[in-house]
């Protein structure tokens, strides 16, 4: 999906010690960032994956399950956190695979 996106770069200016501008390199830094959106997608995929193992189905049968049944808050309360999961595991996912790119092409 992303290599058809069209990709806007940004430059970005960071103030660090002198001491340490000879060690780091414009690539480490997108490495370092690689990594945070790697943490960051893994963690809200454990996440859904809680949620999945919790109630032996996908997001979006479980929805389709809760619709047809009478209301149960806690179900409610936990479709919520789950789609919050869901959205943000999808859009770190997205960062992670545009910052590979990025990497590719430098």
């Amino acid at each position: 999906k992303i290599k058809g996106d069209f990709m806007q770069l940004e430059s970005v200016t960071i103030k660090i010690p002198k001491s340490a501008v000879k060690d780091i390199q414009d690539k480490e830094v997108l490495f370092f960032l690689l990594d945070k959106a790697l943490t960051k997608l893994e963690f809200y995929r454990s996440k859904c994956k809680q949620f999945e193992e919790k109630y032996g189905k996908s997001l979006e049968d479980f929805k389709k399950e809760l619709e047809s049944k009478e209301e149960n808050f806690e179900w409610w309360d936990d479709l919520i956190l789950w789609e919050g999961y869901e959205k943000a595991y999808k859009e770190w996912k997205h960062k992670y695979e545009e910052i590979k790119l990025v990497l590719q092409d430098n």
